[in-house]
């Protein structure tokens, strides 16, 4: 039992001293301004959004000059036709050779109430799509800050595991130091030892939470994380008391929000559908003009049979010619077309009809959320008052336990529970801070905008 014992102590000491060491390795600093930036940068999610944005750009410049310039064609070609013959009723006719070439331009524009609509109808997709990119930035930075917050945190609590081993190897000490003079005995090294190995395997898992906390945050930044993810943020959080206006608050997510944003630009564009809809029953105008040239050689051979002896003739002949300027104006309007336009039209309208259903939704759930993130916030506030005297409160307890069992008027099994309740109200307190910093992140991405 004993080796096995000694067995295990070792290798808990092998792995935290492995893990010392690799901690010496420098770690690299991370300010939060320069995650946003590598985030705005990398992010795939985001990037894709970003993406987007050009085809409607590309949609919106095409609506806008298909209504002034017309759609311009200019063909050509080149033809040739092998010299044969023919048999028409058992007689054999020959066919000529033939060799043409021409080229034609034409000019067609169409001009419709569709081709008005679809101008608003593109300007409002782009729109949309700005609207989306915002939206998604916004979304990707509060998640951002979070992660840090999450990532500065881990280090805390890491801090604190730290702490508590070196806490626990000082009770160690003084438990073999009781039982060396024969004041304690070895019943109280062998828990000193477990709860000094409790504290080892403790730190183990909190510098572990650390590196797991990095890949995460580097998930989001969309880069590599650095290999050991060894990383240092080097932005604080200050601790003040929040003076925000509750109705202000909603007011601001409700005109800054960036999903309701990005569901008012998609409305907008839901209702110019509608009336792009509505614009097949307005007449379109036509216009289109077109000019060519032609030519064609003909290669004819024939038997000349006059001479003695008769010799072959090859007769050639060519055309060529102009297609001359051709114009056309014309004006159409649809009367019937089995109802197709009213069941588009309808469909256009409930799809409006329903972003905006959408949107009113949306705005409730707005002020849900900032109400309950601003009530969260001002519970952590107050939280983090409470834990900080829990936590003075159980450090003394530990410091007089300490003191009595040194001089040997406590057991080590209550210096033992006072260890542990001042670890417990330490990771606590650490717990009520960085739960304010993440109050105010949710607040933050419930309004759509920083606000500190």
């Amino acid at each position: 039992m004993r080796a096995r014992l000694i067995v295990g102590w070792l290798l808990v000491l092998t792995m935290v001293a492995a893990i010392g060491y690799a901690q010496e390795a420098p770690a690299r600093k991370l300010a939060l301004a320069e995650a946003l930036d590598l985030a705005r940068r990398n992010n795939p999610d985001y990037l894709t959004f970003v993406n987007n944005r050009a085809p409607a750009a590309s949609r919106s410049f095409n609506s806008g000059v298909a209504l002034f310039t017309p759609n311009v064609t200019i063909s050509g070609g080149q033809s040739w036709t092998q010299a044969g013959t023919y048999n028409l009723q058992g007689l054999s006719f020959p066919t000529p050779q033939t060799n043409s070439t021409g080229w034609n331009l034409s000019f067609n524009y169409l001009l419709s109430g569709s081709t008005i609509a679809n101008r608003g109808l593109s300007a409002a997709q782009l729109h949309a799509a700005d609207e989306d990119i915002s939206g998604y930035r916004t979304v990707l930075e509060t998640s951002v800050r979070q992660e840090y917050i999450n990532l500065l945190e881990a280090r805390a609590q890491a801090d604190l595991a730290e702490h508590v081993v070196n806490r626990a190897q000082e009770l160690l000490n003084l438990a073999q130091a009781r039982f060396n003079v024969g004041q304690g005995t070895m019943i109280d090294v062998r828990r000193a030892q477990v709860d000094k190995g409790t504290a080892d395997v403790q730190l183990l898992q909190a510098r572990q939470n650390v590196d797991v906390e990095v890949l995460k945050l580097y998930r989001l930044l969309g880069v590599p994380a650095p290999e050991p993810p060894h990383v240092e943020p080097t932005d604080t959080f200050p601790v003040v008391e929040p003076t925000y206006n509750q109705d202000a608050l909603v007011a601001q997510a409700l005109e800054a929000n960036p999903v309701l944003r990005a569901m008012r630009a998609r409305q907008t564009a839901a209702h110019w559908n509608t009336r792009a809809a509505y614009s097949t029953y307005l007449p379109s105008l036509s216009f289109s003009a077109g000019y060519g040239k032609f030519s064609q050689t003909t290669t004819e051979n024939s038997i000349d049979s006059t001479t003695t002896p008769p010799t072959a003739l090859s007769l050639k002949s060519k055309t060529s010619g102009t297609s001359p300027w051709n114009l056309r104006l014309g004006i159409s309007l649809p009367l019937f077309d089995a109802f197709q336009r009213n069941t588009q039209i309808s469909q256009a309208r409930a799809d409006e009809a329903n972003m905006q259903q959408g949107i009113r939704a949306r705005e409730l759930q707005v002020r849900a959320d900032v109400s309950a993130a601003y009530l969260a916030l001002l519970t952590a506030y107050r939280t983090i008052a409470v834990q900080d005297n829990n936590r003075a409160a159980a450090d003394e307890a530990l410091s007089l336990a300490t003191q009595r069992y040194r001089v040997g008027s406590g057991s080590i099994i209550e210096l033992l529970d006072a260890r542990v309740t001042s670890e417990t109200a330490g990771a606590n307190y650490i717990n009520a801070v960085y739960n304010y910093h993440k109050a105010i992140a949710a607040l933050e991405q419930a309004v759509g905008q920083p606000l500190r």
